[in-house]
């Protein structure tokens, strides 16, 4: 099980600092984790190459003693400065050159494994643990600006799991309090080990006969079994090629389990863990996709997910601010309310980046490779005070607010459900309905949460409303429990093919969500799903990116946003910010009070460094819950000297007041009479 340990202040390194640079901060920012250096493959790879950039190695000097021994000193001071520690520990990927004898092919290997260091060798050679193509030769690619070759660790392999451990023992000999593992997404080999673990994953899956004809006849002798014959069925191979990368998702989460969390808290009970994935524009690149619900990070501690590139800037007037709404709705959905980091690598808004953790329960900022470096001002025009500034007004603000931020609970009138089942089974198309539909509801400010698929059974009551977008394979459990939700009052908006498939993929017809009554149920069949892709002038190099249509200019969105509100009786939450300001509602549990988040992005985007324009005043128009009884309203942000008392009226189950202005995060804080 994972610790429970929870928070929202992390700051990143991926180059260990020295005590210098993080002590400090830690103190001053009330940090809870520090995420820094690297103790995995890639670091004992480079670590004595003095030819090669320090930070492909993740620590700041040459040798591989001499790195470890500066762990050890930065590691204790970071705790006593009152943060945990957790080091980053590649699970696969290191850089070198088998045949000239570079990397761990080369002394390393030898300097590795000793007494003081990682102890006894797994095998005699780092050659016996790597992955391979079916030739049985070295499996590497040449990665442009990356030293040498990319060559990687088999997730099969037990000497690769076995070096490994030795790394993780070391790390925890040096301090560190946990793990997060990085470059955990590759998949099956060439080599033997892999071969078996697919075909004992296959065997119960696909009859005999079935294997056969996916691999000419012969499935046990084929040279690959990664790779069906080209003149297979095609929607067998398809369906082969599915489970397949399930099968790759199970096996990289039980070498992770074996690793770190089986072994590691052998070692050391209560040691953090996490993995370092990725989720580019919410499309089907989670390396954890393939999982099921029980799987799905299970005993981590925190969920981390690199959002990809061109998040560090906005185009107003093209309508593309960049934001992580629904990003973190899912994480934090999918992780149950555990703590989680958006990292986007937004150098420029650190207000923003900060804004979007504080509003939607995660933990960050986070940043790769640190502050910027003084030596960088000159040519970047953005200086470390540019970053410490603003970052530990945040890390002090949500320090002095945790009552309010957790634990709580998200107020959500709207349920969204995100299509798990399509997700596993790698359906391109999947998401298009539901990012579509998210974008409108974060332009009209509508209070909305995710929840899954397979989680309707038990949470179709939660809501007052439900959206199902383009949701097409549901078992009969759950359409009994969205059938339920009607039934009860509830309304139900049914996008694209929603219902049209059962859970294995068989056709429903008729749709059975359409045997109750209608007028709870509201069915849009626009299949109009996708964005337009625009090359946005503000960033460098003009890159194209997809951006939806704003409801100002959606003839489409804004009926839906008209019909949905007359569905449910009319919106929980009215409010006149634009387009550009983002909104989140959540009800803390341990204090009586609403914090109701503002995220500002509109911003001069001309300057190097954040320069956000003010919005205001806001008016806002919230419903309150059943019960609940007003004692003020509060008007809250980082940059200010002391919370602003704001005038309110209270009538018919509604608060009313107008926040004066909004830089770029604030929280109006509705405080609840105690009963």
């Amino acid at each position: 099980m994972e610790t429970g340990f929870w928070f929202n202040r992390l700051i990143e390194y991926w180059t260990l600092p020295t005590a210098d640079q993080v002590v400090d901060h830690v103190r001053r920012g009330k940090v809870q984790v520090v995420q820094m250096g690297n103790f995995g493959p890639d670091f004992y790879s480079l670590a004595g190459d003095r030819s090669v950039e320090r930070s492909w190695a993740g620590m700041p000097i040459v040798g591989i003693e001499e790195n470890l021994q500066l762990a050890a000193d930065v590691i204790p001071q970071v705790q006593a400065a009152g943060a945990r520690v957790v080091g980053q520990l590649s699970s696969t990927l290191h850089y070198g050159d088998h045949e000239k004898g570079l990397g761990l092919f080369g002394e390393a290997w030898d300097q590795m494994w000793t007494p003081t260091i990682l102890g006894d060798r797994p095998a005699d050679s780092a050659s016996s643990a790597m992955a391979r193509e079916v030739s049985g030769e070295l499996a590497r690619r040449a990665i442009e600006g990356r030293p040498y070759f990319s060559y990687r660790g088999c997730i099969s392999n037990p000497a690769w799991l076995q070096t490994l451990k030795a790394m993780v023992r070391k790390g925890i000999a040096l301090g560190l309090d946990g793990f997060n593992a990085t470059h955990n997404y590759e998949g099956f080999c060439g080599c033997g080990y892999c071969a078996g673990v697919i075909r004992a994953h296959m065997r119960p899956v696909f009859s005999g006969a079935e294997l056969d004809r996916l691999f000419d006849g012969d499935f046990d002798g084929a040279v690959d079994a990664r790779n069906p014959a080209a003149n297979a069925p095609e929607e067998l191979k398809r369906r082969y090629l599915v489970i397949l990368e399930q099968a790759a998702a199970r096996r990289r989460k039980n070498a992770f389990d074996e690793v770190f969390i089986d072994y590691g808290r052998s070692l050391r009970p209560g040691l953090m863990v996490a993995q370092w994935y990725h989720k580019y524009g919410m499309r089907v690149n989670d390396e954890r996709a393939g999982l099921p619900a029980d799987l799905w990070a299970r005993g981590e501690d925190y969920i981390w997910y690199s959002q990809g590139p061109y998040r560090w800037g906005s185009s107003i007037e093209q309508g593309y601010i960049a934001d992580m709404g629904l990003n973190a709705r899912h994480m934090h959905a999918a992780g149950g309310g555990r703590p989680f980091v958006i990292n986007k690598y937004d150098y420029r808004r650190w207000r923003v980046w900060a804004a979007e953790a504080a509003a939607h329960g995660g933990a960050s900022p986070c940043f790769h490779a640190g502050p910027p470096r003084p030596e960088q001002e000159e040519t970047t025009r953005i200086a470390p005070e540019d970053y410490f500034g603003p970052i530990i007004r945040y890390q002090r603000f949500v320090a002095e607010h945790e009552d309010l931020l957790h634990p709580a609970r998200p107020i959500s009138q709207f349920g969204l459900v995100y299509p798990r089942r399509a997700e596993r089974d790698g359906e391109p198309d999947y998401l298009d309905a539901l990012k579509r539909i998210s974008a409108w509801l974060e332009d009209a400010h509508v209070l909305y949460d995710i929840l899954f698929d397979d989680q309707l059974t038990e949470r179709a009551n939660e809501f007052p409303a439900l959206i199902l977008p383009d949701v097409r394979r549901l078992s009969s459990a759950e359409i009994a429990a969205v059938q339920r939700h009607v039934d009860a009052g509830g309304g139900l908006v049914v996008a694209g093919a929603t219902g049209t498939l059962n859970a294995d993929g068989g056709r429903q017809d008729p749709n059975p969500l359409f045997t109750r009554s209608a007028d709870r149920i509201y069915r849009w069949e626009s299949t109009d799903w996708q964005p337009e892709i625009k090359a946005i002038r503000t960033l460098e190099g003009d890159p194209e990116m997809p951006v939806y249509s704003h409801l100002l200019d959606a003839p489409e969105g804004r009926a839906l946003i008209a019909t949905l509100e007359e569905l449910c009786g009319g919106y929980w939450l009215r409010t006149d910010a634009p387009w550009s300001v983002r909104v989140r509602a959540w009800r803390a549990e341990d204090t009586a009070a609403i914090p109701v988040h503002w995220i500002n992005y509109r911003q001069d985007e001309a300057p190097a460094i954040e320069t956000p324009m003010p919005m205001g005043p806001l008016r806002v128009d919230l419903r309150l819950p059943g019960g609940a009884r007003v004692d003020c309203v509060e008007w809250r942000y980082p940059e200010m000297k002391k919370p602003l008392e704001l005038d309110c009226e209270v009538a018919d189950g509604r608060v009313r007041f107008e926040i004066p202005r909004l830089i770029v995060y604030g929280m109006s804080v509705i405080r609840l009479k105690s009963d």
